[in-house]
């Protein structure tokens, strides 16, 4: 697998209010129009370091699992791993959920 692969396996793989990531709103996680993120995907053009990080940090995977160089992405739970379960809930045991949540963040920050 190259970089353009795996990005737009990332992209597509990406949940946002039940919609798939477009390459403009990637593009404007990147501060660039979907035009730049088409040319990452067709491996036209290559992003800088800078925009690797973003990337990274986005899709909440290490810089050699997004370059290709390992295929062991972060064994931490992403942001968009937790939403998606999260919407899996009913609205009324995300209530129950979210007081949960907060019962345990008051207790972190009190131990």
């Amino acid at each position: 697998m190259e970089f353009k692969d795996r990005l737009k396996m990332l992209r597509r793989s990406y949940m946002e209010d039940g919609k798939r990531l477009t390459q403009e709103k990637l593009g404007n996680v990147l501060g660039y129009k979907y035009t730049s993120v088409s040319n990452y995907e067709s491996g036209r053009n290559e992003p800088c370091i800078r925009d690797l990080i973003k990337l990274a940090r986005f899709f909440n995977v290490s810089l050699d699992y997004l370059v290709c160089v390992s295929d062991k992405i972060n064994n931490d739970v992403t942001n968009n791993e937790l939403y998606n379960l999260c919407c899996s809930f009913t609205p009324e045991e995300q209530k129950n959920l979210l007081v949960i949540i907060k019962e345990v963040k008051a207790m972190k920050k009190n131990s």
